[in-house]
């Protein structure tokens, strides 16, 4: 049995689909049974729970082998946003999974995860695969760059509203997305392969784009004019600084959006294509040309 924790998100319910086709067992552990509706109706076993109570986890651990950490607390509506969620709701899951004695965790993590990175989610991630490591159990951490299918979400709910798209910045630095369908394949390899137990692997897409450029493609698509509005670098670093005590939330999406504006958005190497043969490797065409599942932005909540 394989316990996916964030198993109704972008990512995880593609991972679920994945581990599932392969033929094992999955439960997934969510805050919100409802949003599990689809998966329980293909069979998938549902566990109602929060990484933030461990008094929740110990039932969810019951006969599991494998973890799968997809949960993210990035700009949702905790108010203690990815330390609440990625550092303490990881820790909850690595002690839980010690004491059910599960034997290997999957954690995502992302590019960038590093203690110095100027983005809180990256130095919170870096703590996490610290914390992972530290544990008894055998630990793989996956850093994918950024979703695709996430981008397109967001983009494309703006066209359907706003008949335009707003982008953070200049919008014109190069960003390797990648496709959460390739993430989640590699996700399920690593349940089972024997060289990535231990393994830190990055992974991302098969080119880079600026996010000018996927509005564009986005628009075009749509039939709808060519219209971009930006939110200058100035104004999103006065909205990071000062609504960060009232609304972190917004200042931590305004952080974001200087971040992938301003700093190195591409993959140096790609270790998990590296290390894992025949991985897919999705390009944008193919992700437009048969979108798969839920994309919520940056602002969903915590499974």
């Amino acid at each position: 049995m394989i316990l996916v924790a964030g198993g109704t998100g972008t990512l995880g319910t593609r991972v679920v689909r994945a581990i599932t086709a392969s033929g094992t067992p999955v439960r997934v552990l969510t805050r919100n049974a409802d949003r599990a509706k689809a998966l329980r109706a293909d069979g998938v076993e549902i566990a109602v729970g929060d990484v933030r109570d461990p008094a929740t986890l110990v039932p969810a651990m019951h006969g599991a082998t494998t973890v799968v950490s997809a949960v993210q607390g990035f700009a949702g509506l905790d108010p203690g946003g990815a330390t609440a969620v990625d550092l303490g709701g990881n820790e909850n899951l690595l002690r839980a999974a010690e004491a059910a004695d599960v034997r290997r965790f999957i954690l995502i993590s992302a590019v960038g995860a590093s203690p110095d990175s100027p983005l809180d989610l990256r130095r919170v991630k870096h703590q996490a695969e610290t914390t992972a490591r530290r544990s008894r159990l055998e630990t793989t951490i996956i850093r994918p760059t950024v979703y695709l299918e996430t981008w397109l979400g967001i983009l494309t709910e703006m066209i359907e509203t706003k008949r335009a798209t707003t982008v953070f910045g200049r919008g014109d630095n190069p960003i390797n997305f990648v496709s959460a369908d390739d993430v989640a394949a590699l996700v399920e390899r690593a349940t089972h392969t024997p060289e990535l137990a231990g393994a830190t692997v990055e992974i991302g897409g098969p080119g880079n784009l600026t996010l000018n450029e996927l509005s564009r493609t986005l628009l075009a698509r749509h039939n709808v004019p060519e219209k971009i509005n930006h939110v200058p670098l100035p104004v999103l670093r006065a909205v990071a600084t000062l609504l960060r005590p009232i609304k972190p939330a917004v200042a931590a999406l305004a952080r974001f959006g200087i971040i992938m504006d301003s700093t190195d958005m591409t993959l140096a190497a790609d270790t998990a294509r590296a290390t894992v043969p025949n991985l897919p490797l999705t390009s944008l065409d193919a992700v437009l040309a048969h979108p798969s599942g839920p994309a919520p932005g940056p602002t969903s909540r915590p499974a």
